[in-house]
């Protein structure tokens, strides 16, 4: 027998399976908002793309539009966004792109029930946040994989410390996620294929987080694992294959619920935080990088929690770290931290670095000094 609790988190109406062009309409209804405003990529704001689409359906309804979030959402671009939500009656967001348009989205709506104004307010805003739910509501047009906007904690570059400030709140999800396929298309496929292999870490570090003890996002990590290995291979041998597409969207969806429900995530994460943010290397990157050298790592002591996963990966019998590392080398994503020019001489402190984080120890074996992160990073190098 064992003990747990399982708490639902906010709720949040997923709409799939149908055109922007009738979701949207339907999710203002939805939530009687009539007066928007538009947060995008500046990739995405011509008119045939997610963003300008979304332009021409919300009309007159949109009272200002912020189009150029910088990668890692920094703080200039989230006061931006809260600068366009103090408008007198704005009602809605809606965000569209990838996973730093909706870390912007959703620090801007913290920021703004806050009254964050300046950088001077950053001190505060880590200390504590109101307990008000964030407005105005959100609705989030993904054309990544990150799964940003399912989780319910947000993060922005701070200017003074040139690190992300991580914010949170149990209502900063958004509100409505609208899944098109078609609003993908656009997005590079390195990008859309990195951040679909980040999706498959976070199933597995759920997984091996969660395993007898949350019965929900195990349920959620495995099945978001079968979908992701079948559509990312899909729709990197045929790109405008929709039904796959809708599969990745569909499996990043579940494989995130975990993460969304409080699950810690994995010692890739962990290794994975010091890297990114020392060299600004991509998130999924990290992760096709990363994932294979610490679940070989960790097998030894965690094979009972591998077996499951690689049978979802359509390899049963096979080592989990050699199911991942092929379908990095089936994607055609980085696998060396060398070839993406991360010094060696630096692993030393990102080790060092890494052992702060909790997730470090989640995978079923522990890491018990910085050399033991050490030896994972200096085979990925």
């Amino acid at each position: 027998m064992f003990k747990g609790r399982h708490t639902p988190p906010q709720r949040q109406i997923v709409i799939y399976g149908e055109p922007l062009e009738e979701m949207l309409p339907k999710a203002l209804s939805e939530l009687w908002a009539r007066q928007t405003v538009l947060v995008t990529s500046q990739s995405l704001a011509g008119p045939k793309r997610a963003g300008g689409r979304c332009r021409a359906i919300l009309g007159d309804g949109c009272t200002d539009r912020i189009e150029g979030i910088g990668r890692d959402a920094p703080f200039a671009d989230v006061m931006n966004i809260v600068g366009a939500l103090r408008h007198k009656g704005t009602e809605a967001m809606v965000a569209v792109g990838g996973g730093s348009v909706a870390e912007a989205a959703k620090s801007a709506r913290i920021c703004l029930t806050n009254n964050v104004a300046e950088t001077d307010d950053l001190a505060r805003l880590a200390l504590s946040t109101t307990s008000a739910s964030p407005r105005p509501y959100l609705i989030s047009v993904p054309t990544t994989l990150s799964g940003a906007e399912y989780t319910p904690a947000a993060g922005f570059l701070n200017p003074l410390t040139g690190r992300k400030q991580i914010v949170s709140h149990a209502d900063l999800a958004a509100d409505i996620v609208l899944l098109d396929s078609t609003a993908t298309l656009d997005t590079p496929e390195e990008l859309w294929l990195s951040s679909g292999l980040r999706a498959v870490d976070h199933a597995i570090a759920t997984w091996c987080s969660a395993a007898g003890s949350a019965p929900m996002p195990e349920a959620t990590a495995l099945q978001g694992l079968r979908l992701l290995t079948r559509g990312l291979r899909a729709s990197k041998a045929r790109p405008d294959d929709l039904n796959a597409r809708q599969d990745c969207q569909l499996g990043s969806w579940q494989a995130i619920q975990g993460a969304a429900q409080g699950v810690q995530l994995g010692p890739s994460h962990a290794i994975g935080r010091p890297i990114t943010g020392h060299t600004g290397l991509p998130q999924g990157v990290a992760s096709a990088i990363l994932l294979p050298h610490v679940l070989r790592y960790t097998a030894p002591e965690a094979n009972h929690l591998h077996a499951p996963l690689a049978e979802a990966m359509g390899a049963p019998g096979q080592p989990l770290a050699d199911s991942v590392a092929d379908l990095v080398k089936d994607l055609g994503l980085p696998s060396r931290l060398s070839a993406q020019g991360v010094p060696a001489d630096a692993l030393e402190q990102m080790a060092e670095e890494a052992m702060v984080h909790p997730e470090l120890q989640t995978g079923g074996r522990r890491f018990a000094s910085p050399a033991q992160v050490l030896e994972v990073l200096r085979a990925a190098w």
